[in-house]
């Protein structure tokens, strides 16, 4: 079950509600906390005083024997002092001196302590001192609902502003969205304007349109391979109507009817390829992985697969020379494959009477295998669209009955079925295609120890 989504703002916003109130919270108890010890540490003090002056009473009134002076003098203490009380106990526990009870018996601060009588040695009276807290208690309840206030009012007013900051800061994030709602696959050069994004918005609008390019490219690559597609095979089902219309239109002897069905029988084996190659291609793109045999010679495989061409090099008066090589975990089979269709478009475009070179190299990580090649340069602007599915760099298809372009792509997935790469690299004087094979970790010492071995074949015309 899907959550439903909450505005970014909205988050924000509450986030900072929370965050706000919280802090303005702790603020206000602190500043509640630091008020309510003052007071009380205020009371203790006055208390303290007081204690100290009755002292000094009681020394006196000891001087002069006089319980009498000492009433009068805790009269005029009392005077102006509304918010004092005090009770003093005799050794018999009646009372000596009473003034305002009322402060006593409302629980206010209260300190308690004994004192010698004035009138006789050795005997102690309890003296009870007590300050009216009322007036303290009410500025106390009032600070509270003030700061209560204070942190609410606050949390909301900071809630509103970062609300209106955080829609004023997205705003050019819905620009953004527009901008994606507005794109559509008829107006493919359309792309995200960046401008005026926030910094941490440039990366996504890099990408996304990084992924645009990419998709249309993809486009245009379908839109291109159904074309060809259609082109390849719209050629031999013309030829095999034609021809059959033709037959069919006076009665034919055997060994013309033979001629049409051997011709048909061509044109049918180069659907089959066309097809074939299609669904190998298909079975590359959904993920289909090279069965590795183990420990395979690549510099012998190197050796048929230009033996298997050697009547093609002998028509263009060429030679092929083998270097370096290894044994190393691969699909012989597709790897074969590979390299027959790479010496087949060395062969191809390379300059008659030349030599065509077939390296293989490895390190510890992967394997690579290129055929080099004297002839003219592939523009560097094609470089990267010849391993593309019915790509020629004859755009007339002069040579379509013979190669139906899907040679190269059939290289690029055979790569990308041993983990590697393709890759070209072209001159004015030389051509170089290859791939790379990836190197299973079991089989890398192996492959370092035969690394080194070169061997050397020369195929001359005769």
């Amino acid at each position: 079950m899907s959550t439903p989504s909450v505005s970014l703002g909205r988050r924000l916003g509450n986030g900072l509600a929370l965050q706000s109130l919280a802090v303005l919270s702790i603020v206000c108890l602190s500043v509640y906390g630091w008020t309510y010890l003052g007071y009380r540490s205020q009371r203790s003090d006055s208390l303290e005083r007081q204690k100290i002056q009755l002292e000094h009473l009681f020394s006196e009134a000891r001087e002069d024997r006089s319980e009498q002076l000492l009433r009068h003098k805790l009269d005029d203490m009392l005077v102006g002092n509304n918010q004092l009380a005090i009770e003093i106990l005799k050794e018999d526990k009646t009372p000596y001196f009473q003034r305002r009870m009322a402060i006593l018996d409302a629980s206010g601060e209260m300190l308690q302590f004994s004192l010698p009588s004035p009138g006789q040695d050795g005997i102690l009276w309890d003296i009870r001192l007590s300050l009216d807290t009322k007036s303290e208690v009410l500025v106390l309840k009032k600070l509270a609902v003030s700061l209560m206030a204070a942190a609410m009012v606050g949390a909301l007013l900071i809630s509103v502003g970062g609300y209106v900051l955080v829609r004023r800061g997205l705003r050019p994030l819905r620009n953004l969205i527009e901008q994606t709602r507005s794109l559509s696959m008829e107006i493919r050069d359309q792309r995200l304007d960046g401008t005026g994004q926030p910094a941490e918005v440039e990366p996504l609008v890099s990408h996304f349109n990084e992924s645009l390019d990419r998709l249309h490219r993809a486009y245009d690559q379908l839109e291109s391979f159904n074309a060809d597609v259609a082109h390849e095979l719209a050629t031999p089902l013309t030829t095999l109507i034609g021809s059959t219309e033709i037959v069919l239109r006076k009665q034919r002897n055997t060994n013309e009817l033979r001629q049409v069905l051997e011709c048909n029988l061509e044109e049918f084996q180069r659907l089959t390829r066309i097809v074939q190659d299609m669904l190998f291609l298909a079975r590359a793109d959904h993920g289909a992985s090279a069965r590795r045999k183990p420990q395979q010679n690549l510099t012998a495989l190197m050796h048929r697969v230009s033996a298997f061409h050697e009547a093609e090099m002998e028509d263009r008066q060429l030679s092929v020379v083998v270097r370096g090589g290894a044994s190393i975990a691969m699909d012989t089979a597709l790897v074969e494959r590979a390299l027959s269709n790479l010496l087949s478009n060395a062969i191809r475009y390379a300059t008659p009477k030349s030599e065509i070179q077939m390296v293989a190299d490895i390190n510890s990580s992967e394997a690579t295998v290129q055929v080099e090649n004297f002839g003219e340069q592939i523009p560097p602007e094609r470089q990267s669209q010849i391993f593309d599915r019915f790509y020629r760099s004859d755009a007339s298809r002069s040579d379509a009955h013979l190669h139906h372009g899907l040679g190269l792509s059939i290289v690029a997935a055979i790569a990308r079925m041993h983990g590697g790469r393709t890759f070209v690299q072209s001159t004015s004087q030389k051509t170089v295609i290859g791939l790379t094979l990836r190197i299973p970790a079991r089989e890398v010492a192996h492959s370092e120890n035969s690394a080194h071995r070169t061997l050397a074949y020369n195929i001359k015309e005769e």
